[in-house]
């Protein structure tokens, strides 16, 4: 007996390492969130990281290159006798987890023909980064016609260290272990992802920097009239696209929207937001990464440049 119940705890536990290597596997494919630090370059556009120039590196498991002035590289080449266009704003508008041929600023360079198309943005980046690129980039700079600003809702929390923030959950016993179980056991943190793939806890989050209208809320639009002042200055076309949460488009919540489309009407800010063209857009969540609320799929970019471009 004490053979056979030895013969099936080792059949269990080699069970057990083969679904946690398939996990791993499937993780990598579905779910990779590595980031090759030798991209990045800190206090590049002031006290702002910046992407390294003419590098090459992996980003959420896919290739990733940048262009001579440290911008994600497009589909088409840089051509100094059009005029530019510069796209600021943090992953999202970057493009982790798709390829650079694929990002929506890749696809309207290949769509339109008269502008070069530059891709400033970078993952972390806030409302408080976004002035300090455009202040570093415009300012001996003759040749941008257009800055568009793509505003995601967790760009309010601006310049505040992650202590100064609302905790999205307790770090209690549970909490603790919870983490330790994601960090350590790629079945469970698969598991997890599976049954929280739809959950809308980030937008809940976010959200109540808006409906209290926070001092983050305010420091981020003073950002965004900042932006709009220094392209003025400039006699530079600005404007403002707010981009969508996935949890949003099925509850239809769109109360953070709504403040910052008031405040760019307020102070004269040209604002356009993606959030009822995406709704219309069939399977709603193959616009966005596996189990993301936030980035989006090859579909979704693809959806974001259809938006511009109308």
């Amino acid at each position: 007996m004490k053979k056979t119940i030895a013969i099936n705890i080792l059949i269990i536990l080699i069970l057990l390492l083969v679904i946690e290597v398939v996990s791993r596997m499937a993780l990598q494919k579905l779910y990779n969130r590595d980031f090759d630090s030798s991209l990045i370059v800190d206090n590049k556009y002031f006290i702002s990281s910046g992407l390294k120039e003419n590098s090459t590196g992996m980003v959420w498991g896919k290739p990733f290159h940048t262009d001579e002035m440290g911008r994600r590289k497009n589909k088409t080449t840089f051509d100094s006798k059009k005029k530019k266009w510069l796209f600021i704003g943090d992953s999202v508008t970057e493009g982790v987890g798709v390829d650079d041929t694929s990002t929506f600023s890749s696809l309207l360079s290949e769509e339109l023909n008269e502008y070069n198309i530059c891709n400033y943005s970078l993952i972390g980046y806030s409302t408080t980064d976004y002035v300090n690129v455009l202040k570093s980039v415009i300012s001996n700079d003759s040749t941008t016609e257009l800055v568009t600003l793509f505003y995601c809702l967790n760009d309010v929390y601006g310049n505040a260290k992650a202590e100064e923030l609302p905790v999205m959950a307790k770090q209690n016993i549970i909490g603790k272990l919870n983490e330790l179980l994601q960090n350590r056991c790629a079945t469970y943190k698969l598991i997890k992802l599976f049954f929280y793939k739809n959950s809308d806890r980030y937008f809940i989050y976010d959200l109540q920097f808006y409906e209290n209208e926070s001092e983050n809320f305010g420091e981020a639009m003073n950002d965004l009239h900042t932006c709009d002042s220094l392209c003025k200055s400039k006699n530079i076309y600005f404007n403002v696209v707010m981009l969508p949460y996935q949890s949003q488009l099925r509850s239809r919540n769109f109360i953070p929207q709504q403040f910052v489309k008031g405040f760019c009407q307020e102070n004269a800010i040209y604002f356009s937001d993606a959030s009822e063209y995406f709704s219309k857009q069939p399977d709603i969540n193959r616009l966005y990464l596996f189990a993301d609320e936030i980035h989006f799929s090859d579909k979704g970019h693809k959806a974001v440049a259809d938006f511009l471009s109308r």
